[in-house]
């Protein structure tokens, strides 16, 4: 199965943040200047930011569409059922039974666009069931390894953002590309594919 043309776009982003902010060459013995390392630590903010970006696009236009399908046709989708029972389970008492009313469902398409995806701050463990388990995702299907490495990533891009270089250890400009390219996207790519499905 192809990627999805979201998937597409990432990945050449994150191909011009790379030629705009890494080195060319990197160094054979990792020693680089102040301004290489700030550079280093502006493409993992900006490559996180692409990431997240792209998970949250991807989600959103999921729900978006069982939502048309169901304005258009009246037809419930399993998508639009996972919105509900997600959104059932985490604003009301989930042994209560499920609403399956118009009002609840727009309710949960809603939740989902506004409280989940769009109240979304990052790539973590966390922030990746809550984006794709209600759509169908399953989080037992995801490769647990690739799973450590997005919150390693996120952890790693919130102790940049969020602190000064001063209390920092440098980055390896090429440990980081090389994360990116080898471990992250390629995980992100067969959950391009598994949301292409749904």
């Amino acid at each position: 199965m192809p990627c999805s043309r979201r998937f597409i776009q990432l990945v050449k982003r994150l191909e011009t943040l790379k030629t705009h902010l890494l080195p060319a060459n990197f160094s054979p013995v990792g020693q680089y200047s102040e301004r290489e390392y700030d550079l280093a630590r502006a493409y993992l903010v900006l490559a996180h930011a692409e990431i997240e970006a792209f998970c949250e696009d991807r989600g959103r236009r999921v729900a978006e569409r069982a939502h048309g399908l169901w304005k258009r046709k009246g037809r419930r989708n399993t998508v639009l059922i996972g919105l509900l029972k997600f959104h059932h389970a985490t604003t009301r008492k989930p042994w209560t039974p499920l609403d399956k009313s118009p009002p609840r469902l727009e309710s949960a398409v809603n939740y989902y666009l506004g409280s989940v995806i769009g109240q979304n701050h990052g790539v973590r463990e966390e922030n990746l069931s809550k984006m794709f388990f209600p759509i169908g995702i399953d989080p037992a299907g995801l490769d647990n390894v690739w799973v450590t490495t997005m919150d390693s990533f996120g952890v790693s891009r919130g102790a940049i953002a969020h602190s000064s270089v001063k209390t920092q250890q440098p980055i390896d400009p090429e440990t980081e590309f090389e994360r990116i390219r080898d471990q992250i996207l390629p995980g992100l790519r067969k959950l391009d594919r598994k949301i292409s499905r749904l």
